[in-house]
């Protein structure tokens, strides 16, 4: 899957989670990891269940539980160890050393959303997925959304 590989190669471009914590009015801001999850995480589950179930679906009929799996698998590896160090800077530039002990279930969140993300690129589908790289390209985190999706705003770190 030499997709893949471009794909994976491409993430180094990305300056992960350098603007969260800072304003912005493309999106919805929350400052605290805590108030994040305590607030949002119910309207996470909602809109990003739903679309994952969606494209789940589509890719299990084209390319297999199997490849799914693979994309899976061969993202988080390549990807792991640099979320871990970008989320630490995150964490120290905002002074957020008190909000800690969430970092494994966000970094999880962050390499599942890329591999919908690829999969969606793969199936040639643009959607939800496509929307939220774009919010990961601008250095981001969402965990929610205000309003109905694709109208409203993310609600971003």
């Amino acid at each position: 899957m030499s997709e893949l590989s471009e794909f994976i190669y491409g993430l180094d471009n990305i300056d992960w989670f350098s603007k969260c914590g800072t304003p912005d009015n493309q999106y919805i801001v929350i400052y605290s990891i805590f108030e994040a999850f305590d607030n949002y995480n119910d309207g996470y589950f909602k809109l990003w269940d739903y679309h994952i179930s969606q494209l789940e679906r589509q890719a299990q009929n084209i390319i297999g539980d199997e490849k799914i799996d693979y994309i899976f698998s061969s993202i988080s590896s390549a990807i792991g160890e640099t979320l871990w160090d970008k989320w630490y800077l995150f964490i120290k530039r905002q002074n957020l050393y008190e909000e800690t002990g969430l970092e494994n279930e966000i970094l999880d969140m962050v390499k599942r959303d890329l591999a919908w993300i690829f999969i969606e690129k793969y199936l040639k589908k643009d959607g939800f997925f496509s929307d939220l790289m774009l919010i990961y390209q601008n250095g981001r985190f969402s965990f929610s959304w205000d309003g109905e999706y694709p109208d409203g705003k993310a609600i971003v770190l």
